[in-house]
């Protein structure tokens, strides 16, 4: 009579326990072979009765949250089919023969070399360092008429620390929920290459917007990033890192990324100028870059200035 495996399902890591008893009971009370913790388990929940010829019988004990065996309600059952998924109360079990596939190891972050973007915490540091300096590059460009470091270091703790410090904490509470670990060291340096990814996404849309005089190319850039940049790295630190399913871990990034996604479309500014000719941007730009796929040919500032003098009060150069 072979040994048996019982599985039983948790947050994080399940427990295996062998059955090599003939009958296995199984319940909250002390007295079990089994015991479940769990409140909405039975005292004495259910039974597994071995057979000579490698049959399970399957008897229900309790009154109250009935055994089900693959999501059917029993009384008895008896089957010699293995797998077999059980539901104790709500605790999910699962009886497998010993010599049941088990899935590839899967690698630590980094494969277990120090070097490695996600195998070093001196990566998730500088990534970090790199981050401020960006928040502090944006804040002096857009600084227009003075620059004062207290403002620079209010910008920088306003916008670039909060950003990540609610990426960082909400993540790593959702992987602890879901997974019951930390790898505050993985997810500090996936958040932190993400904002930097954030970042250069912008810098992008709005050069093109200036090479092709149109906010189509920015708007495109900045939608997908809500949409499919957002999640899709969401997901590959769900699937790589903390190790989901595949189907699981890209349903749950959509989960994930929309309570940021939704809003920052719907109160974007190219949301509301997507379809009418209003542009954020200056207009006078589009006959200043020297790129710019639109211009038949283009004059110096001084031809510029020139043509300007010789205007009429609201007249406009061809």
């Amino acid at each position: 009579m072979a040994s048996l495996i019982l599985e039983i399902g948790s947050r994080g890591l399940h427990h295996y326990q062998p059955l090599d008893n003939r009958v296995t009971t199984i319940g909250r009370a002390l007295d079990n072979d089994v015991i479940l913790s769990d409140p909405t388990v039975a005292p004495h929940h259910a039974q597994i009765i071995r057979h000579d010829d490698d049959r399970l019988e399957i008897v229900n004990l309790a009154e109250v949250n009935q055994t089900r065996v693959d999501r059917r309600r029993v009384d008895r059952l008896v089957t010699s089919t293995l797998p077999l998924a059980l539901e104790i109360g709500r605790v999910q079990l699962q009886l497998l023969s010993r010599d049941q596939q088990v899935a590839a190891t899967r690698p630590l972050a980094g494969n277990g070399r120090r070097s490695h973007l996600f195998g070093n915490a001196w990566w998730a540091v500088l990534l970090v360092l790199a981050c401020l300096l960006v928040g502090g590059l944006d804040f002096y460009q857009s600084a227009y008429n003075s620059f004062k470091w207290s403002d620079l270091i209010k910008y920088v703790l306003r916008e670039t620390v909060v950003t990540l410090g609610i990426f960082v904490l909400a993540m790593s509470i959702l992987e602890r929920l879901l997974v019951n670990r930390w790898e505050i060291r993985q997810l500090v340096t996936a958040i932190a290459l993400t904002y930097l990814i954030y970042c250069a996404t912008l810098q992008l849309a709005g050069l093109l917007d200036y090479l092709f005089s149109a906010t189509w190319p920015g708007t495109l850039l900045y939608f997908g990033w809500y949409l499919v940049a957002m999640p899709a790295a969401i997901a590959l630190y769900l699937i790589h890192i903390s190790h989901f399913r595949q189907g699981r871990g890209i349903l749950l990034a959509i989960l994930i990324a929309s309570p940021v996604a939704v809003p920052g479309l719907l109160q974007s500014p190219r949301l509301h100028t997507l379809f009418d000719d209003f542009s954020s941007a200056a207009r006078y730009h589009n006959s200043l870059s020297s790129l710019n796929l639109h211009l038949d040919r283009r004059i110096s500032i001084d031809e510029f200035l020139a043509a300007a003098r010789d205007l009429e009060p609201g007249e406009f150069a061809d």
